[in-house]
């Protein structure tokens, strides 16, 4: 049994949470919980309140997961897997909050897991314990919200207008050219580059490269247009660069996905099919 909810935040926090969610399962070492994350251009906040993941890639075994800790923006896939019930509790954030918020530069965590102690010392142990002994998880949802808001209201807005153009984009997965981006901030090439690597965590090449990559996963799944259609309409070369650049993101062909998720992939209660 899987139960998978979203919440979504409220008032100015919804500036920098996009939501949180919760995921509970039974399952056994016979029948084990299989689930491939996929790159993503945000950051997720977790905290496994019951049971732990084993985590691979195709760089090979990297461990088990923490009991709480941020997964920066991600440009590889990783594949979990649980062999026992698990619990779990998440906040999804824009790619920007940790820099905002924490003056972390988001590049600091991308591709990388990093506990919630080591990012906020005893604070982050704080909350962690806090996660841990609430009940439910609308409780946790205001354990959480309360710790990010005692940061919001410590802040200045310096940074507002580049900080929406970002959420503009990670909210509608808008395909933009760099050198405009750059001009509507009124930046020189370069200060935007560096500007947006510090608040995104990447190069504006890699961060679009993502959208470009949730354009068409959501195309495969929605619109059944033919492939080379779908490269042409996402500013891929042709339908070959689309499918070497979609199998080093995901691990699948489009044919595979296509074939094996019609019901979409980016919840995280989709089963890997391949184990």
């Amino acid at each position: 049994m899987i139960q998978y909810r979203m919440h979504k935040p409220h008032g100015v926090l919804a500036q920098f949470v996009r939501f949180f969610w919760s995921l509970e399962a039974q399952v056994g070492a016979l029948d084990p919980f299989i689930h491939r994350a996929l790159p993503d251009n945000c950051v997720e906040l977790i905290f496994y309140c019951k049971g732990g993941f084993s985590i691979s890639s195709l760089d090979g075994d990297e461990g088990r997961t923490f009991a709480s800790g941020v997964f920066g923006q991600a440009q590889k896939f990783r594949q979990f897997k649980a062999k026992r019930d698990f619990s779990l509790f998440g906040v999804y954030l824009y790619p920007y909050t940790l820099k905002i918020l924490f003056n972390l530069p988001a590049n600091d965590v991308s591709n990388e897991m990093v506990k919630s102690e080591t990012l906020w010392g005893i604070k982050g142990k704080i909350l962690e314990e806090q996660i841990m002994l609430a009940k439910t998880a609308e409780q946790r949802v205001q354990i959480v919200s309360n710790f990010f808001l005692e940061r919001v209201r410590a802040i200045q807005r310096h940074d507002q207008t580049f900080m929406l153009q970002i959420k503009s984009v990670v909210d509608n997965n808008n395909l933009l050219s760099i050198a405009s981006f750059a001009h509507d901030c009124n930046l020189s090439r370069r200060q935007f580059e560096r500007k947006f690597n510090d608040f995104s965590g990447l190069s504006p090449k890699d961060f679009f490269s993502i959208v470009r990559f949730k354009n068409v996963l959501r195309e495969i799944d929605q619109i059944r247009k033919p492939l080379a259609q779908i490269a042409i309409d996402n500013g891929y070369y042709d339908q070959s660069h689309l499918t070497n650049e979609f199998k080093k993101f995901s691990g699948y062909s489009p044919r595979e996905y296509f074939t094996n998720y019609a019901g979409g992939i980016e919840d995280r209660v989709s089963r890997d099919f391949i184990g």
